[in-house]
């Protein structure tokens, strides 16, 4: 081989290798995980009585799987489905995902360390019926799963109809790994709750219009990254201010409802179906020790009787 055609051959397949090294040091996968399954009780066929729904209350699993290992979650967007058909199945036919939180132990909550649902360590995500995704591949920050990491989950989930429904939750993770996980900041979760650090996470809220709320000493300094909320069936939106700085609004998580008909009942109510998301690069600058206000804001319509199991809760995560 002449020695310009063979240093050029050379150039070529040197440049091949530097190609496919720096593709693979800069990684973004998308990986479906399915947790379960669980076997819904029967209800009674009424979606409105909760009270007599088919229910798993609670129920705590341990050292679930993750989708990656010494990477960065840019990404989360949970469903549920049947465990035989893989169909996503809601409200419209019977099974309702109450919710369910992942908690990373070993990684202590910032919000209610070892108390409550922080006692299953960080509290990272969680999902509502509305079943909310988070997505910030396009900022430079992530949430980092080390080796080491093990991962906890809370799931509580409901049954109207007749029959018995075996379901498994599917969540699709996005994540970063090699020099794209390690140029991305990383992010701490905050888990703030009308209810404060108790278990259960519910409030009553009365006929009509109402806004509860609760002031949360942030437990730290910097720059709010993204935030989401959850509410119940009424709800109007979770809102959160700085205190500390003229009542400042830092998020308004907004409820709309009967968006698909997955989210009509078969008589034509209308349950949750999304929250909006405040995603931003900050969304908002966060003193240490400011006074956080959390609004939660339900009109429950005459006629409807008061609402004793009603939530709200934000989930934000924090860059320093």
């Amino acid at each position: 081989m002449p020695r310009t055609r063979y240093i050029a051959a050379l150039a070529c397949a040197l440049f091949a290798v530097f190609a496919l090294t720096a593709t693979a040091g800069a990684t973004i996968t998308t990986r479906t995980v399915e947790y379960g399954p669980w076997t819904i009780p029967a209800g009674n066929g009424d979606p409105h009585d909760h009270d007599n729904a088919g229910m798993i209350s609670n129920e705590i699993r341990f050292n679930v799987a993750r989708p990656c290992t010494g990477c960065k979650l840019i990404a989360i967007d949970p469903e549920m489905v049947d465990a035989s058909t893989g169909r996503e199945v809601n409200m419209r036919t019977g099974p309702m995902l109450h919710h369910f939180l992942f908690a990373a132990a070993g990684k202590t909550d910032s919000t209610c360390p070892g108390t409550g649902s922080g006692a299953l360590g960080q509290r990272f995500f969680a999902s509502g019926n509305e079943r909310t995704a988070i997505d910030i591949e396009r900022l430079a920050y992530g949430y980092e799963v080390g080796s080491r990491d093990t991962w906890n989950m809370d799931v509580d989930l409901m049954n109207w109809s007749t029959e018995t429904r075996t379901v498994k939750i599917k969540v699709t993770f996005k994540y970063a790994t090699g020099t794209d996980a390690t140029s991305r900041t990383n992010i701490t979760p905050w888990w703030l709750d009308v209810d404060g650090c108790t278990t259960d996470s519910l409030i009553e809220v009365p006929i009509g219009f109402s806004d509860t709320h609760r002031e949360i000493r942030a437990p730290s300094g910097g720059r709010l990254i993204a935030m989401a909320g959850h509410i119940h069936d009424h709800g109007v939106k979770d809102e959160l201010t700085n205190q500390s700085r003229s009542e400042a609004l830092i998020c308004s998580s907004v409820a709309r409802s009967g968006e698909t008909e997955a989210y009509v009942s078969p008589e034509g109510r209308l349950s949750i179906s999304s929250m909006s998301t405040c995603i931003g690069n900050p969304v908002a600058t966060i003193g240490s020790g400011d006074t956080l206000r959390l609004h939660v804001q339900y009109e429950v319509p005459v006629g409807h009787p008061a609402i004793d199991d009603a939530m709200g809760i934000m989930l934000g995560f924090i860059a320093p």
